[in-house]
């Protein structure tokens, strides 16, 4: 089984099909609204990457508030296995028992068809008590429903060297319409007018490996053992 295949079966989860997390993701979501990520003040880091992978929402970048949503959303534009991915979609309605609680997730990411929510979040927030309350109340509610949920670290993001390639290779990369029809995000160059030379090729495809198989990793373990061991 290859990367891709094993992602699907994980992402899936038993007897739940993409189509069906899909619509129970919708029945979900909350009138509220996201609140604005990228705003004239605060000192957190903030902004827009391009993306060909959210071309057609309705904002045309993926937006960032820290620095390890950035590094993440370079491991999601990457990865062959993520063929679209918005973030700060909407507020899911994640109300139990009559306890009212709305999250919203850092991204929704399609891996080959399947579909996970996902959290990007820096290591020391683990320590963080109220945080990790929370993180773990989400992934536990999340998980009850059948949802797959990413919990990706600071420390997932950025092994030796990754992150300084995937930056380099994003800046070399061929620029075209995001919005223009028939790209392929997954391929150095999504419209397919460019080639690379065989040393970036090389490249892309072993950044796309590194990416898939950090993916991989996050798809097969379960959050609730991660927040168990930052508590331990």
């Amino acid at each position: 089984m290859n990367t891709q295949e094993s992602m699907m079966t994980v992402a899936q989860q038993p007897n739940q099909t993409a189509s069906a997390v899909e619509a129970l993701l919708r029945s979900l979501i909350s009138t509220r609204k996201p609140r604005p990520v990228v705003t004239p003040r605060g000192r957190r880091a903030r902004g827009f990457q391009p993306s060909y992978k959210q071309a057609f929402s309705k904002s045309s970048f993926p937006r960032f508030e820290s620095l390890v949503e950035d590094d993440v959303l370079r491991v999601l534009e990457v990865a062959a296995s993520v063929s679209r991915f918005v973030t700060q979609p909407y507020v899911v309605d994640l109300s139990d028992n009559g306890y009212r609680h709305d999250y919203t997730p850092d991204a929704e990411v399609t891996l080959q068809g399947s579909v996970a929510l996902m959290e990007a979040k820096g290591d020391h927030w683990l320590t963080v008590e109220s945080a990790r309350t929370t993180l773990a109340r989400n992934a536990r509610r999340l998980k009850t429903l059948g949802i797959p949920f990413l919990l990706l670290l600071e420390s997932d993001a950025r092994p030796s060297g990754l992150q300084v390639e995937l930056k380099l290779l994003l800046r070399e990369r061929p620029a075209c319409n995001p919005r223009r029809r028939g790209l392929d995000p997954t391929q150095w160059d999504p419209s397919g007018t460019v080639q690379p030379t065989g040393h970036q090729l090389r490249r892309w495809r072993d950044a796309q490996k590194e990416c898939d198989a950090l993916l991989d990793r996050v798809m097969r373990r379960d959050p609730d053992e991660v927040l168990a061991r930052s508590n331990a």
